[in-house]
């Protein structure tokens, strides 16, 4: 399960018109920001956070946010809701425009495309389940040190909160994880261009700002303006999702097989809250986490009370400027809250389950499987 090799390029397959407003695949003009991968430059590898680079970059994303093509998405959507919808009650998923898919993620199957967008109208139900040890992962299979160790705090005690949301998760119903409210630093934006920047990976990946898409209306979400502000911390408090997002690649095995390559990355999502209690299929009787917003209450945050290193580099506020705030009131940034995901080992578990299940499927096609975790 080697982490880096070098991804194909796939050529016979065209990619659908893209009505997005990625600045990465515009043409140049005289008022459109610089390439995210120009304003941070190297500084991918240090992970420093420099001021002018927040600046930039948070320019950049409004600029993302409000500029021609983004309207011309935001329209498309509009009038896309309701329409042509499937069993579920949500828009056909082949209906959904290209917004930040790599052609690896379009070219997913012959048939069928990755997408990031699900639609304005897409109910959901949350599915609660107990995920194993991932003791694939504890082999060291790709793993480095610091992905091993994550691994290891998995106990497998609590549940995990998936979102059953099928065109999110291409029939991988692990593949879309709840893990809770939180709010959008201005530092969040750069922490999430340097995870996700082109040159940090071997195969072709969503930039950083496909994480501030909603995947439901593709408004994008902008970082809290004034952290001294209730109604500015409200304004800029998303629900974050982690979609699990795949490319499929097929090499000659060592028998002279065809070899089936899986390759996966977990992609955090920031939902509009609306979005997410609109589509969310709310089922009290089952308990509090199945309606909104009890939901909240089960959040990724019950692993920091199992293990205090988990709150090390955390960042969080007050939801309120009152001194007699307790902790259930404070709230997490974005990219902190992306971080607990990994480091309290339940990204390992969700990659364990959805290894386990593309083997088996994989074994019925007559195929060999590698399965390779990207960070």
């Amino acid at each position: 399960m080697p982490k880096k090799k070098s991804a194909k390029k796939d050529s016979k397959r065209t990619i659908p018109s893209v009505s997005s407003s990625t600045q990465s695949n515009n043409s140049a003009s005289a008022n459109a920001p610089k390439k995210n991968e120009d304003i941070i430059g190297n500084n991918w590898k240090t992970k420093i956070v420099k001021k002018s680079v927040v600046r930039e970059l948070n320019e950049a994303l409004l600029y993302e946010s409000s500029n021609e093509k983004r309207n011309e998405l935001l329209a498309q959507m509009e009038s896309l809701d309701g329409t042509n919808i499937d069993e579920t009650g949500a828009t056909l998923g082949e209906l959904m425009p290209v917004t930040y898919e790599t052609r690896p993620m379009i070219n997913f199957t012959d048939k069928v495309r990755y997408m990031l967008t699900v639609g304005k109208t897409a109910p959901f139900h949350i599915d609660k389940r107990y995920h194993d040890v991932p003791l694939f992962m504890m082999k060291n299979a790709g793993y480095d040190n610091v992905d091993m160790e994550n691994a290891k705090r998995w106990t497998g005690k609590l549940a995990t909160l998936h979102l059953l949301l099928p065109h999110l998760s291409m029939g991988y119903e692990e593949s879309a994880v709840f893990l809770g409210e939180c709010y959008l630093d201005k530092d969040d934006t750069v922490k999430f261009a340097h995870h996700f920047a082109k040159a940090s990976s071997s195969f072709d990946w969503p930039d950083s700002f496909a994480c501030h898409q909603c995947p439901f209306c593709c408004r994008m979400a902008l970082p809290v303006m004034d952290k001294t502000s209730v109604t500015s911390i409200a304004e800029g408090s998303y629900i974050l999702i982690v979609q699990k997002i795949m490319q499929t690649m097929y090499t000659p095995g060592p028998d002279g097989k065809q070899m089936m390559q899986r390759v996966h990355r977990s992609l955090p999502r920031l939902c509009c809250r609306s979005c997410f209690e609109k589509n969310f299929v709310q089922e009290v009787d089952k308990g509090e986490e199945f309606c909104y917003p009890g939901i909240l209450k089960h959040d990724i945050n019950l692993f920091t009370a199992t293990d205090s290193v988990l709150l090390k580099g955390l960042v969080k506020i007050k939801r309120s400027c009152q001194d007699d705030v307790n902790n259930d009131q404070m709230i997490l940034s974005a990219f902190s809250m992306f971080q607990l995901y990994d480091k309290c080992g339940m990204c390992s578990a969700v990659d364990e389950a959805i290894y386990v299940k593309t083997r088996q499927e994989s074994q019925l096609m007559g195929l060999s499987v590698e399965n390779l975790a990207v960070k």
